[in-house]
């Protein structure tokens, strides 16, 4: 390994550990505030249009992460990929301009609102969100290093895996490798493969998620008052699956073209 590419691959791996603890703190403030109902009701940003912000922040936060799981647990099967690696730090650099805007939102409701900061709990909620603000700042720093090795496309992008062929190593890797090589097979060859219809991918999965979602509320807090708050609440998490899964399509090679021959 060249100084170079060491220090590529240093850059990654700050990258993606840095973006990782930024995430994670604000993923914890965020159930914080938004599920604990005294501490809700004390918040300007748990209020729309800055809820909003919230909302479609962890919606991208968890495809972005939930992709990023899949390559990690594949690429701990096999030996150190840079291909792989550079993309996961991609992903943490994108979750971490997420949460620089998210945070920057909350910091905006805040100085907006007055607010009454009295109280232990509010204490742990001001803590955190100043450790989060800390922790994305210096993440940002990390991106700002790594910019050329994330901005730098290599040279054999074709070979690189996707999601979709993480999984099949993964699942091979525990002994359904006939069950994976037959799955391979299918979605480079057929014409109903995801891979054909990258696009009816993000619909499918944006609407399936929107009913999910209204269901999940239904079950959790009743009925719903209205139709009109049905297809509202439906549509924006549909939306919001749908153009997280596009926005990272590319960036995070989700699903691949089929390869020719």
């Amino acid at each position: 390994m060249t100084g170079m590419e060491g220090a590529g691959r240093r850059d990654l791996r700050l990258v993606t550990w840095t973006g990782s603890v930024a995430t994670s703190l604000f993923l914890v403030v965020s159930a914080l505030t938004t599920q604990v109902a005294s501490i809700r009701a004390s918040l300007p940003f748990t209020e729309d249009p800055y809820d909003l912000v919230t909302c479609f922040a962890v919606i991208g936060l968890v495809v972005i992460g939930m992709a990023s799981l899949v390559r990690a647990i594949g690429v701990r099967r096999r030996q150190y990929d840079p291909l792989v690696a550079r993309r996961i730090a991609i992903g943490a650099a994108i979750a971490t301009v997420i949460v620089a805007v998210a945070v920057v939102s909350d910091i905006i409701a805040m100085m907006a609102t007055p607010v009454d900061l009295g109280g232990p709990r509010m204490s742990v909620v001001l803590v955190l969100m100043g450790t989060t603000a800390g922790a994305t700042i210096v993440a940002l720093v990390c991106v700002g290093r790594a910019r050329t090795t994330l901005a730098v496309a290599p040279e054999n992008a074709d070979a690189e895996p996707d999601v979709l062929d993480e999984l099949g190593s993964i699942a091979g890797s525990v002994g359904a490798r006939r069950t994976a090589d037959r799955l391979a097979g299918w979605m480079e060859r057929s014409p109903l493969s995801p891979r054909r219809h990258r696009v009816l991918v993000a619909l499918v999965g944006g609407a399936t998620a929107g009913i999910a979602a209204v269901a999940w509320h239904a079950i959790r807090e009743g009925p719903w008052a209205s139709p009109g708050a049905t297809t509202i609440f439906g549509t924006l998490m549909a939306v919001g699956v749908a153009g997280a899964y596009l926005l990272c399509l590319a960036p995070l090679r989700l699903v691949r073209k089929p390869r020719q021959g």
